[in-house]
């Protein structure tokens, strides 16, 4: 893969997840407010597949302006 992410993160996404760490905080603060981990993990898988529907519909790679 040629990807620039690659071997600074895209790599270990699958074992370590995301770096960022507010994203960590979020989860934990959405199961603090009684969602189940599955529920917020569907929801961004949700997310994700549409934001990758838009971006294959418009026929690029590069990422699309969000509102």
């Amino acid at each position: 893969m040629s990807h620039p992410d690659f071997y600074n993160g895209l790599l270990d996404w699958p074992l370590y997840g995301p770096k960022d760490g507010e994203i960590a905080d979020l989860v934990l603060e959405l199961a603090d407010k009684g969602l189940r981990l599955a529920e917020i993990e569907c929801r961004i898988k949700q997310n994700l597949r549409a934001w990758l529907d838009e971006i294959e519909a418009a026929g690029t790679t590069a990422p699309l302006p969000r509102p």
